[in-house]
């Protein structure tokens, strides 16, 4: 059962109250933002929840069973805090969070933590930024085990995998660009379609700390599965990993790694079934 701090319950209890609701993230870079919908700044446990970005979040409901906790928090779109980069980025999904609440006109009375959990599909909508929150026992919706299937069902480099990433990363910096999706690296000189599949992670430029699949790749261009929302540029460096396609064929004659292939490729098909 949860306890509420002394000071707080009391304040509760009194019937006429001043409490507002703090909002900790933290993002999956390690950068912590916090916020309050008071109208004034608190420090709380040496963390500074800001006011300035006009915090709403929506009536939080808990279930008895393991319905995960769904809600949604807003802000102003102001363009710092949240930028439009960063949000269409996806910067800010899978961050943590924690929901309180406490007395803004007493902050000392101590705070009451009532939902943690990680930030879903964040989108923009009429000059506001709104995220959706879900609770912790969304990681319990997950599917558990697997399903036979003639293509690898492990990712490259896994647990299931082995293969080692670090003999198949390389870096590189652009040297053209065709388009927010496309663009060159002429020392790269690797067989067509090598890092097809492959993720490409940005290691500077605006775009620093993002990734992206490779669509295909061929005498030193790259395509991406999706153009980059910041521009890319001459110069700006990246390392991306050998693509996987999921094939038996990548498995034995790319990889070496046949014995540790995660499919069942000679099963019989449907076709075959009925015949």
């Amino acid at each position: 059962m949860k306890t509420l701090p002394t000071d707080l319950a009391n304040h509760i209890a009194g019937g006429t109250t001043t409490l507002a609701d703090l909002l900790k993230i933290t993002r999956t870079d390690a950068q912590v933002f916090a916020f309050t919908s008071a109208t004034e700044d608190v420090t709380i446990d040496g963390t500074v929840y800001s006011a300035a970005t006009g915090l709403a979040i929506s009536s939080i409901e808990s279930a008895a069973g393991l319905a995960v906790d769904n809600l949604e928090l807003s802000t102003l779109d102001d363009g710092s805090t949240f930028s439009r980069a960063d949000v269409l980025s996806g910067r800010w999904r899978n961050a943590a969070f924690t929901i309180s609440r406490y007395n803004w006109a007493n902050p000392s009375d101590g705070v009451e933590v009532r939902m943690a959990g990680t930030i879903g599909d964040v989108y923009l909508k009429r000059g506001q930024v709104v995220a959706e929150l879900r609770g912790l026992q969304q990681a319990l919706q997950q599917p558990v085990g697997s399903v036979s299937s003639k293509t690898c069902r492990a990712r490259l480099g896994d647990a299931l995998c082995t293969v080692n990433l670090a003999t198949l990363t390389v870096t590189g910096s652009v040297t053209a660009v065709a388009s927010a999706q496309q663009f060159t690296d002429s020392t790269q000189a690797q067989a067509d379609d090598y890092f097809a599949e492959g993720v490409l992670t940005w290691t500077s430029g605006p775009n620093n700390g993002l990734t992206v699949k490779v669509k295909s790749f061929a005498a030193g261009v790259f395509t991406l599965s999706l153009p980059m929302i910041s521009a890319i540029a001459i110069g700006h460096t990246f390392s991306v990993i050998a693509g996987c396609q999921k094939r038996l064929s990548d498995c034995a004659d790319k990889f070496n790694n046949v014995l540790n292939f995660q499919g069942e490729p000679h099963l019989p098909g449907i076709d075959a079934l009925t015949h």
